[in-house]
């Protein structure tokens, strides 16, 4: 991991750059509110992926091919990312907004900072050890707050293990993305090879049937809107960390905890009082804490 005081030089972050960030974290919030808001998240997760593909179709012709070196990076990131669209559902089919995504994210964020040493050969700095405190604090704070009748069944082992899976596809991500060559093309074939993978499951667990309704124009319109706002919010802080220092882009992109949050409570009329505000607020700076150490 590199040092604070390498991480922050650079050229200084202007408004439109800060802009551009907030606009990244508030849509990777604002799709995974899309996923909850659906009657069905499963379903909705579907849809998305459906809309990822149809981007892939049209995006991947003019990119180039990752490298041969990342293909093994891409086959595993694959098979977690199916992963990941599962739980993602499972977790909102259970969990407030407000409660999992603050923790999915954390914790991912998390398990990426204590394990990524050992993949990287990075050294854990203490600004680093002092974020990882703060977010397994404010998560534990986050739960208490929520009660175990928010969680609905099995919904804290639902959000734990997705919380691993986000740090495994970002740990797998790392890397291929080193090795690819071309990281935008790279991120693509990972969402494009996921959703296939996660519409397969999804055929075989639910039957054929369950896909129907993605034929509509409509559920085929809202999927593609959902996709590019995951696509768009990856691009974004792409497009950011070529104007500003990378270590500030992706702290200020944990923001979008505190988006979520806000998303919840306006479009979803969660109930959602200052103590769970207060909890997701230390969650995220704890974040920033791990991505600025």
């Amino acid at each position: 991991m590199m040092p604070a005081s390498m991480a922050l030089r650079g050229p200084p972050m202007s408004w439109s750059v800060l802009f551009l960030i907030l606009a990244a974290a508030a849509l990777h919030a604002a799709w995974n509110t899309g996923v909850k808001a659906a009657g069905t998240p499963a379903l909705a997760t579907a849809r998305l992926c459906l809309g990822g593909i149809v981007i892939a179709v049209v995006a991947l012709p003019f990119l180039p091919l990752p490298a041969a070196a990342a293909w093994p990076f891409l086959a595993g990131s694959t098979v977690v990312h199916v992963v990941y669209f599962a739980l993602t559902a499972a977790a909102y089919a259970r969990v407030d907004l407000s409660i999992a995504y603050p923790m999915m994210r954390g914790g991912g964020v998390m398990v990426t900072t204590l394990v990524s040493p050992l993949v990287f050969a990075d050294s854990l700095p203490a600004l680093g050890l002092g974020g990882v405190a703060v977010v397994v604090l404010a998560l534990a704070a986050l739960a208490a707050t929520a009660g175990r009748r928010a969680f609905g069944t099995r919904g804290l082992t639902v959000i734990a293990a997705n919380a691993l899976v986000i740090g495994a596809y970002s740990l797998l991500d790392g890397l291929g993305a080193r090795a690819s060559g071309a990281p935008l093309a790279y991120t693509i074939w990972v969402f494009a090879l996921g959703a296939f993978g996660n519409l397969g499951l999804l055929a075989l667990t639910e039957g054929r049937g369950f896909l129907a309704p993605l034929a509509r124009p409509r559920d085929l319109g809202l999927g593609i809107a959902g996709a590019c706002a995951s696509v768009g919010s990856y691009g974004l802080v792409l497009t950011a960390m070529t104007l500003a220092p990378v270590a500030l882009v992706a702290a200020l992109r944990e923001t979008s905890m505190l988006f979520a949050t806000g998303f919840a409570a306006v479009l979803l009329h969660e109930k959602v009082g200052a103590r769970r505000v207060a909890a997701a607020c230390v969650v995220a700076a704890g974040a920033v804490m791990i991505k600025l150490a």
